[in-house]
């Protein structure tokens, strides 16, 4: 991870309340909230930092996470999705992530 990268986490991290900014779920979501813990999160969250700013917002302002689908399969491999809703510069970044479990403790993401 660059400076940049890091700069950027560090500053959302700040910012990492999961606000109410929607009153309703958006399209394709099941519930508000993540599945993730902390530190899933905080991983998963470097990545939708680099995304957001490929599509031109380095300063986003908060986000909302949504379950889009539960966890299915075998303890220590399910999967489920979720939909991280990233507000900032003016507009609403909708990133699609896709966790799977690695084991017991352990789990991947990856934007879909």
């Amino acid at each position: 991870m660059n400076d940049r990268s890091r700069a950027l986490l560090a500053t959302f991290a700040l910012m990492l309340s999961w606000s109410s900014m929607a009153q309703s779920l958006p399209e394709g979501a099941i519930q508000e909230g993540s599945l993730a813990n902390q530190k899933l999160i905080q991983d998963a969250m470097a990545g939708v930092l680099v995304t957001v700013a490929s599509q031109g917002c380095e300063k986003p302002e908060e986000f909302v996470p949504y379950v889009r689908e539960m966890p299915s399969g075998e303890v220590g491999t399910r999967v489920w999705r979720e939909l991280w809703i990233v507000e900032g510069c003016d507009d609403t970044y909708p990133i699609k992530l896709r966790f799977q479990e690695a084991g017991a403790g352990a789990a991947n993401w990856m934007i879909e």
